[in-house]
């Protein structure tokens, strides 16, 4: 009997792994052992927490991604360097990070998963990142601040400050503010956590995108950290 739950968690993760999609609508049989099986799922979660890899369930389907600092499934700073187009320095990289949760903090403006908004605009998202660095540059001892978080606040200040403004449409390459934002878009699409109308220059979260955000908050421990700083910053206004 446990050889039959270890197999089935096995095949439920190398599925994943192999980034095939688990759902009630794909891998059916897969999806309803780990649905219907409490067994299955504390197996496959235990396994997977082995190497360093976190499940989550979300609109029925599973989603597979790696634990913070995970050194066989994570992305080293160089990795994500040579991953997004333009990126060429840690300093820049931290900036999109701030990017980053920026566009999560807008999606869910409150530390709570359940209060989504269902699209953010390019261009609101360009003028809620330089609100929040406007911020930053008035906040008081913002080196400590850095340094309690880990985080080079002064740096990126830096690196958004030298990006000229630009006009949606006549932006290239990282050389402006708009063509930066648009690059990080393009890599969270990339890896299937937004989707992006570039028509209408909208960026929609995917169910990936939500499962995740949805298992952060639901750990208590994170509400005070680097993202709730960076909600804060918005508030502070």
């Amino acid at each position: 009997m446990m050889t039959e739950i270890l197999d089935d968690a096995l095949e439920i993760l190398k599925a994943l792994l192999q980034g095939e999609e688990v759902s009630r609508n794909r891998n059916v049989l897969l999806y309803e052992k780990y649905r219907y099986s409490t067994d299955t799922e504390e197996m496959l979660h235990y396994v997977a927490g082995k190497l360093e890899l976190r499940i989550y369930s979300g609109n029925e389907r599973l989603f597979i991604c790696p634990e913070v600092g995970s050194k066989l499934f994570g992305w080293s700073n160089q990795d994500l360097r040579d991953k997004i187009p333009y990126v060429s320095n840690n300093s820049e990289l931290f900036t999109g990070y701030f990017v980053i949760m920026t566009l999560i903090t807008m999606f869910y403006r409150e530390a709570y998963p359940d209060t989504p908004v269902a699209y953010i605009k390019i261009s609101d998202l360009i003028e809620a990142v330089s609100r929040r660095f406007d911020t930053l540059l008035n906040v008081e001892e913002l080196e400590k601040a850095s340094e309690e978080r880990q985080f080079d606040f002064c740096e990126i200040c830096r690196v958004w400050q030298r990006l000229p403004d630009a006009r949606e449409g006549v932006s290239g390459g990282k050389n402006d503010k708009v063509a930066f934002v648009e690059v990080i878009c393009r890599f969270l699409s990339d890896e299937k956590l937004v989707i992006i109308d570039w028509n209408q220059r909208i960026v929609y979260p995917t169910e990936k995108f939500k499962a995740i955000i949805w298992n952060y908050y639901e750990d208590r421990d994170n509400r005070k950290d680097l993202l709730s700083f960076v909600r804060s910053l918005e508030v502070s206004i």
